[in-house]
């Protein structure tokens, strides 16, 4: 008749148990051990999934009165530093 491993508390889950010289001796459940260990490898089952990097949207940069004039898209001040304050083609 084959003998069942009794539950041995953490002995049952640590990854050292087959080496471990401390089990032989043990007749009650191991409730603490310096040397336990049940880290589990950080590997994952599945294969990383490749990000596919989505392109940026435009930001409008335009200040001033260039954010909602209707002429901006054929305008050359609408990209002057610090926004444009005062224009005659305003609209």
């Amino acid at each position: 008749m084959a003998l069942v491993e009794q539950s041995l508390g953490l002995c049952s889950t640590c990854n050292g148990r087959s080496v471990c010289t401390r089990r032989k001796g043990i007749k009650l459940p191991v409730l603490f051990c310096e040397e336990f260990d049940d880290a589990t490898s950080l590997k994952s089952e599945h294969p990383p999934v490749s990000v596919i990097e989505e392109e940026e949207p435009n930001l409008d940069t335009a200040m001033g009165l260039c954010c909602n004039c209707k002429n901006r898209d054929g305008c050359s001040l609408q990209h002057s530093p610090g926004g444009v304050w005062h224009c005659e083609a305003y609209c």
